[in-house]
């Protein structure tokens, strides 16, 4: 492919846009009066200078030319902020906002296959999540009266491209506000100024300052969020803008001054857009859905960054729906607090959106500044934070590991592709509600939801998967018949879970005393803790009394082999009975976990708040889905992951041996020292 602009060049998954291997030549390197073997096509940027550039070569040695564009649903922030697209238009016959020659879409729309019910439920998710091109902008509401009606007005950068094609030049803008006003001389009229206008950076088609004065019209000096505006509006007037479309989706009456590619199908009030530059071209009447089809499912491509491969809309609407759920959450001034340095180095990854800004700190500060959040590690700095508590306006997150966290301990310092954040308390402490419990509280999922939640369990023990995913080849012992095998994990006696979910056992040797109690006739197997087990936390069990509770001992073995072949697990609050559950085996809970109460376990404790009985799938899709954020490791990706491709990251790091060293090929002296990084 040969090529002027050098944008084009950095744009990101291009090949799988195209679905073909690229060999980039700038135009500067062919020579005008020949063209290589190797140059199959060529290509140039909607209808800028690098597009002419581009259709001279084209005509000149008949090589194919295409046209790229952004997509209509683009990306979580802007281009110019470096966000990359999640969606391409690439037109072999012109570009769709050209009105003056036929371009793909066009022909999609003539000829194109409807798809009308996939067609309404995109857009019903579209407008559930307001999705537009841009997603960064925040929602406004218009302070007007109740009843009166509301008109808006779009206006556009001075000088863009689409106006030029669309028939028109700038005077059609002020034409476009007066007949608004003459249309509905009792409204209020709401003009849209571009952000760039706003910014400075451009210029828009209206004197503000004359407007300003004006009783009739109110101006929206701000940026907002284009789905959400139009939500409250009654009817639009546009030139060329794709607000436009997106009205239509919305079900409002669009006016339309130009000549746009929605226009023409009989959707619109084409009274005032110039059709005769069509030459006859849109003769036939298209429905909303139809215009969707083909604009979104045929003519745009779509590559999902998790990937890096092709996909449809509907995994980009979800993908920008989670990334907008956290962006909401997670707006205006994010204080991260106590946090070490190589734990900076990921956190900002999962916090950063285009709404926010994050700050790393020490301490809390004496005062916290009203409307900003502040996150911590787990219950560190808890107390500092619970100064802050009695100020309602400022909010605190705990942070920490999700559940599929990374091939390796964090004690390595292996970075976590999962994390959870917990704005009620945090998942391992039953003394307080938390984030998680209020999801399994009222979860009721539909029916696609329970079968992505079977999936998932599905893939997760077909797979082999857990928490941290490491071991190594371990002899099983010798039992004898007839016995019930049951495996007794070991946790690190100071670790938060085990002293805030203990209740009342708070060491591995007295769960083992409760284990034998309770079963003295089974065959129990201890494993330590690998961190135990090195002398590095606390928990290890003298060798006398573990072999009077415990019949074996296995250190080395990867617990999902492990959990492959007992039949209960018993547990003060250990993940592998969750990941038990998983497996459906019998678990049985000494302290009280995040996955007990839920009648799933045998449980020692009662608690009170946890009243619905869940079944496997709903508690699959709170821990698993719901509850955590996943983050592959590449910090040029701003967008998050779901479960399934972070264990499909997992596989493939395992089966290509580029996954993180495992924990027992570390030396005692290299994990000592990433264990006191790690616990700071």
């Amino acid at each position: 492919m040969a090529i002027r602009s050098s944008g084009i060049k950095k744009i990101e998954y291009l090949e799988s846009y195209l679905s073909t291997e690229v060999s980039f030549k700038f135009f500067y390197q062919l020579n005008n009066f020949y063209i290589s073997p190797e140059i199959s096509m060529l290509a140039g940027w909607g209808r800028r200078p690098s597009f002419y550039k581009a259709k001279q070569y084209s005509v000149r040695h008949n090589i194919p030319l295409l046209t790229l564009e952004d997509g209509f649903i683009r990306s979580i922030g802007l281009g110019v902020k470096g966000y990359q697209p999640l969606s391409l238009i690439i037109d072999e016959l012109g570009i769709y906002f050209d009105a003056y020659q036929p371009s793909s879409l066009e022909y999609l729309i003539n000829n194109g296959q409807e798809q009308q019910s996939r067609a309404l439920l995109a857009i019903k998710r579209i407008r559930e999540h307001q999705l537009s091109k841009y997603n960064h902008a925040p929602v406004v509401i218009l302070q007007t009266k109740k009843d009166s009606q509301k008109i808006l007005v779009i206006d556009q950068t001075l000088g863009d491209q689409s106006i030029k094609f669309s028939g028109v030049s700038a005077k059609s803008f002020e034409r476009m506000l007066q007949q608004a006003k003459t249309d509905n001389p009792d409204a209020v009229i709401w003009l849209k100024i571009h952000p760039d206008v706003i910014s400075g950076k451009k210029q828009g088609h209206f004197n503000l300052n004359q407007l300003r004065h004006d009783p009739q019209v109110q101006i929206i000096a701000h940026d907002c969020n284009p789905i959400a505006l139009l939500q409250q509006i009654d009817e639009v007037y546009v030139v060329s803008s794709h607000m436009g479309f997106e009205a239509l989706i919305l079900g409002k009456k669009v006016h339309c001054f130009g000549v746009p590619w929605y226009a023409g199908w009989g959707l619109t009030n084409d009274r005032f857009a110039p059709l005769d530059i069509l030459q006859g071209r849109r003769q036939v009447r298209r429905s909303i859905t139809q215009l969707f089809s083909a604009a979104y499912f045929q003519y745009a491509r779509y590559v999902n960054p998790n990937t890096g491969k092709r996909c449809e809309l509907e995994e980009i609407i979800e993908l920008l729906a989670l990334q907008k759920y956290w962006a909401n959450k997670l707006v205006g001034v994010i204080n991260a607090v106590g946090f070490s340095s190589w734990k900076k180095n990921f956190i900002k990854s999962y916090l950063l959106h285009p709404s926010n800004q994050i700050y790393f700190s020490k301490n809390f500060p004496k005062q916290a500044v009203s409307g900003q959040q502040y996150v911590i590690w787990g219950n560190k700095k808890l107390q500092q934070c619970k100064q802050l508590q009695p100020n309602n306006e400022v909010k605190v997150w705990q942070m920490e590991d999700g559940f599929i966290r990374s091939i390796g301990l964090g004690a390595n310092l292996i970075r976590p592709l999962s994390l959870v954040l917990d704005d009620q308390g945090i998942y391992y402490d039953p003394s307080q509600p938390s984030r998680l419990e209020t999801i399994l509280n009222n979860i009721q999922l539909l029916s696609e939801q329970k079968q992505r939640a079977r999936q998932l369990r599905h893939k997760i023990v077909s797979q082999h998967l857990s928490k941290y995913n490491v071991g190594e080849a371990e002899n099983w012992p010798a039992i004898p018949e007839n016995k019930a095998i049951i495996l007794v994990p070991g946790q690190v006696e100071d670790d938060a879970s085990v002293q805030l979910g203990g209740c009342g056992i708070f060491s591995n040797l007295e769960l083992l005393k409760a284990v034998r109690s309770n079963k003295p006739d089974a065959w129990i197997i201890y494993k330590p803790h690998p961190d135990v087990e090195a002398g590095l936390r606390p928990g290890k069990i003298v060798t006398e009394m573990l072999h009077k509770y415990a019949n074996s001992v296995i250190y080395k073995l990867d617990m999902p082999s492990c959990l492959d072949k007992v039949d209960e697990i018993h547990t003060i609050s250990s993940l592998t009975g969750f990941e038990a559950l998983l497996r459906q085996k019998k678990v049985y809970c000494y302290g009280l976990p995040f996955y007990a109460g839920w009648g799933l376990t045998e449980d020692r404790i009662n608690c009170e708040r946890r009243q619905k009985r869940l079944t496997l799938d709903e508690l699959v899709y709170g821990v698993l889905i719901s509850y955590p954020l996943y983050k592959l490791p590449d910090d040029d990706n701003p967008y998050l992951a779901t479960p399934e491709q972070i264990i499909d990251y997992i596989v493939e790091q395992r089966q290509t041996n580029t996954g993180s060293n495992l924990i027992h090929k570390k030396s005692w002296l290299a994990r000592l020292r990433a264990l006191l990084i790690y616990k700071r």
